[in-house]
């Protein structure tokens, strides 16, 4: 029996812990184990590791019907029924505590020497934190080529063992070369600052895992026995320099670069304890302290973050949210930079290798007056994946598409699509922000949000780059979204502020030509020269809805600057009159007038910005500069521009006709003089559909742009735009 007194017992059981790890008691222990709980040996071996991981034990006996067996004898004999793992001593003695440590940032980790597991072993450690999210444990093996079933092609693979918290549950992660398999160890959340114990054992394809004694069964993938690892292990985050890691797909804490902030202490690898404090100490790891206490108090208490930044409570530290700001750092104190795009302009991050994610978090900030053009887009060189960011109609556009049907995956309906929002061409600031994790994704714009579920299983995403503004990788895109006219702030994806980075040459990836800073966008501007000259473009697609933007400056107090007739009496026109923009339109009930409000005439040779909407309630809105004024109209709600006096037509043959009196009804309602010279640029939604001079006759075309002489004169396009 043992004598000693004042020797201090550890129970390292979940919560119990704290309790009795502050008395020192002299205790020994005889356990008997009958079939009824245990139906074999293995089955008790792990019982009494998650059950003690340091303590005092003596005469451990299983006993099954007429089979008694001595456990504790049989170990001290070296018998070969048993398998003893960790370090066993014959006596009771004094065991040394082993001190937690906290890591206080994301960034803080410590490296653990190669985990020599093979064909078995077991892993046990405590942690404690009010965080949600957090790599835990992570190594992996010797890349090896292997061949993607989905994909018929071959990818650099690894064996891996990896634990993470993720939205507040503990997950195991494990792949033995066969495939991975993710398990979720927790039922309820486990980030409520209370110590949790947390043991893994295997031996070959199966194991388990404990949190707090509550046992989850997993079984690896394929038939290999051996989790065959090579490197360091490391404990609360990853390295800032990831070049010879290869991080997988579904280890989602490392793809979205979510370190962990809590404490763990108690951590023994294959029975073995590792001294992590000291560990730390030797590697001189920042954000590392050798203690684990929970500060009182709130840490928001402060409002610490600035610029409208959101505060969250953080294991002792508070966690500001800036995105939506237009700052940065840890309390938003820093302006994050701009970028202006101006149609032709765009910023292309070339990723250093082949990206495959299946969880993403991104956020952006745009400003623009156009309806439609390219936020973002993740684009590959070899398939149609995209994450892509665009404004359609107005409306902000997720799109994600896995290339499902070219892989064969037989899972996928096309791509996935989210709208959110409405009117945001108005100038003003707006904040994107797409949430996916796996088959679940959700996008929100301002206080507008949008979830949806992907059909399938087949969740990974591949990418080569990240592009803004204009999409240049186009091989397998079928449809190429409008480029982005306008400003971008703030694009982060999975932790990286791209827009910052590339500004301050922290990345040597990244392709631009967008423009730093807030600039005036003038966009592919074209000069009227004299009255005669005029463009022909392609019919207004208009019917339910519409949108039509432009810029415009002149001298002259008045000018046609747009017509566009359709069948019947429908028709739209946009004049200039005695320097105020006048919107004319008629749906078959009759001509309506929008009068442009304007401080003053804007024949000031000045930019001035034009927006003209209707929407699918039939209410029509003229926005001049910052003014909007809106009208509701009753009756026909269809604007049909696509009949027998459609305006587009093709010079060669010079399909456009009018009648006399069709031309008489629009003279009743249309105020119009001859404009001498205007300058137009940035006409949305129109595209050319001539490419040669036109003649015509001048009193027809007199109602289209502008005066229209015995000779016609086609536009004359440059960058810059001067009135003669």
């Amino acid at each position: 029996m043992c004598s000693h007194a004042n020797m201090p017992l550890m129970l390292h059981r979940g919560p119990n812990y704290e309790n009795y790890s502050e008395h020192s008691w002299h205790i020994c222990f005889r356990i008997t184990c009958t079939s009824s709980l245990f139906p074999d040996i293995r089955e008790l071996t792990h019982v009494l590791i998650f059950a003690f991981k340091v303590t005092t034990l003596i005469k451990v006996v299983y006993k099954n019907n007429d089979i008694r067996l001595e456990l504790s004898r049989l170990a001290r004999i070296v018998d070969p029924k048993m398998k003893i793992q960790g370090e066993v001593s014959y006596k009771c003695e004094n065991v040394a505590t082993l001190d937690p440590i906290s890591f206080e940032t994301p960034e803080a980790y410590i490296s653990l020497p190669k985990w020599n597991t093979k064909r078995m072993g077991s892993i046990s450690f405590d942690f404690r934190t009010t965080e949600p999210n957090g790599l835990i444990l992570f190594t992996h093996g010797k890349p090896q080529e292997r061949k993607d079933a989905a994909r018929s092609q071959k990818n650099t693979k690894v064996d891996f063992f990896a634990v993470e918290l993720l939205d507040g549950s503990l997950y195991l992660l494990l792949d033995m070369g066969s495939g991975t398999i993710k398990v979720k160890a927790t039922q309820t959340k486990v980030n409520d600052g209370a110590w949790y114990h947390v043991d893994i054992q295997r031996d070959g394809r199966s194991g388990t895992i404990s949190v707090n004694s509550r046992r989850t069964p997993f079984t690896a993938s394929g038939e290999s026995e051996i989790l065959d690892l090579e490197g360091d292990m490391y404990l609360g985050g990853l390295p800032a320099d990831r070049t010879n890691l290869i991080l997988p797909t579904e280890l989602w804490t490392a793809m979205l670069n979510y370190g962990y902030v809590g404490c763990i202490r108690d951590l023994f690898i294959d029975g073995r304890s590792k001294d992590i404090r000291q560990i730390a100490e030797a590697q001189n790891g920042a954000g590392i302290k050798p203690s684990c206490n929970k500060q009182p108090g709130k840490q928001c208490e402060s409002y610490p973050c600035k610029n409208r930044g959101v505060c969250k409570e953080g294991w002792n530290r508070f966690i500001c949210d800036c995105t939506g700001t237009g700052y940065w750092s840890r309390t938003c104190e820093r302006e994050a930079s701009i970028l202006s795009y101006d149609g032709s302009m765009y910023m292309k991050v070339v990723m250093p290798t082949i990206m495959h994610t299946e969880a993403e978090d991104v956020s952006l900030r745009f400003r623009s007056q156009r309806a439609y053009g390219l936020l973002m887009a993740t684009t590959s060189r070899d398939s149609a994946d995209t994450l892509r960011l665009e404004l359609d109609g107005g409306r902000v556009k997720l799109t994600v598409n896995l290339d499902c049907i070219r892989i064969n995956c037989n899972s996928s309906k096309g791509p996935e699509t989210l709208y959110a929002g409405q009117k945001l061409n108005d100038n003003e600031w707006h904040t994107v922000r797409v949430v996916r994790r796996g088959k679940t994704y959700k996008l929100t714009v301002d206080d507008d949000v949008a979830e949806g579920q992907m059909v399938g299983d087949h969740t990974r995403l591949e990418f080569h780059n990240i592009e803004t503004g204009i999409m240049t990788e186009r091989r397998y895109v079928s449809s190429i979204p409008s480029s982005f006219i306008g400003h971008l702030q703030s694009l982060r994806f999975n932790g990286m502020l791209y827009i910052d980075l590339c500004k301050n040459g922290d990345i040597d990836y990244c392709e631009l030509n967008a423009r730093f800073g807030v600039r005036s966008i003038i966009a592919d501007p074209v000069t009227f020269k004299s009255k005669s000259s005029y463009l022909s473009l392609a019919t207004l697609q208009a019917y339910t809805s519409m949108h039509l933007f432009f810029q415009f400056k002149t001298t002259s107090p008045d000018g046609f600057i747009l017509f566009n007739s359709g069948d019947g009496n429908d028709f739209i026109a946009v004049e200039l009159v005695k320097g105020y923009i006048h919107y004319v339109f008629d749906l078959g009930n009759g001509p309506n007038l929008i009068k442009g409000k304007s401080e003053r005439a804007l024949n000031d040779n000045q930019w001035h910005n034009v927006a003209i909407t209707r929407d699918n309630s039939n209410t029509h809105t003229l926005k001049v500069d910052a003014t909007a004024t809106s009208q509701s109209i009753n009756g026909a709600k269809n604007l049909d521009l696509k009949g027998i006096h459609s305006t587009c037509y093709m010079c060669s043959k010079f399909m456009f006709s009018i009648s006399t009196s069709y031309f008489m009804y629009l003279a009743d309602h249309i105020s119009v003089r001859c404009s001498q010279t205007v300058c137009l640029v940035s006409a949305q939604n129109i595209q050319s559909c001539c490419t040669s001079t036109c003649s015509a006759y001048s009193m027809l075309f007199y109602f289209l742009w502008l005066c229209l002489g015995t000779q016609s004169t086609w536009l004359r396009q440059g960058k810059d735009c001067g009135l003669v």
